[in-house]
């Protein structure tokens, strides 16, 4: 994200200051006594960033629309390598560090389903298996937090028991099942 504000505005300072949890400088008068005004500001620039040459840039000063300085008669080529000259070649854009996301952030496309009955008849035969769980199925509901009541609508318990299995058939004890399932 990037913040572009104008820090002579008093209303962007402001929003700044309460984006930042601060409170914007009180504004300062403006003391400067009107002297002659020069016919163009010192360190007025165009909009190639270029400040007014008389040599180049028509007397008294003055903008095209594009906010360039008028070309002075006779000087077309030379105001033109000026412009050149002040236009900047195109540079990569400076890497930029990514804001930070909340730990809580969810995955931006949620896992797809698990079909309760396929996963049901899984641990079915895993249970009448006498080496296929290596906890009684209470247990194994209670260290998931698995409520046997809403199982067959409750997708997080769901995908917790399928984990489960997962960890099994990779041989896990009971401990390192419950982990890989709570971690799932």
């Amino acid at each position: 994200m990037q913040i572009t504000f104008d820090p002579h505005n008093a209303q962007d300072r402001a929003a700044i200051a309460f984006m930042l949890g601060t409170t914007a400088p009180a504004a300062q008068p403006d003391t400067a006594q009107p002297d002659t005004a020069p016919e163009h500001p010192a360190g007025d620039t165009d909009c190639h960033g270029m400040v007014h040459d008389d040599t180049i840039h028509s007397t008294p000063a003055s903008k095209n629309a594009d906010g360039s300085w008028r070309a002075k008669r006779g000087q077309k080529e030379a105001y033109e390598a000026a412009i050149a000259a002040a236009t900047p070649t195109p540079t990569p854009a400076p890497a930029t560090m990514p804001m930070p996301q909340p730990a809580s952030a969810a995955p931006a496309t949620p896992p797809a389903p698990i079909d309760y009955k396929t996963m049901a008849e899984r641990f079915m035969a895993k249970m009448a298996d006498p080496d296929g769980l290596p906890a009684e199925y209470e247990a194994i509901y209670t260290a998931l937090s698995i409520g046997y009541d809403d199982l067959e609508t409750n997708q997080t318990s769901i995908a917790r028991l399928s984990a489960y299995m997962d960890a099994v058939d990779n041989g896990d004890d009971h401990d390192g099942c419950v982990r890989h399932a709570m971690s799932a």
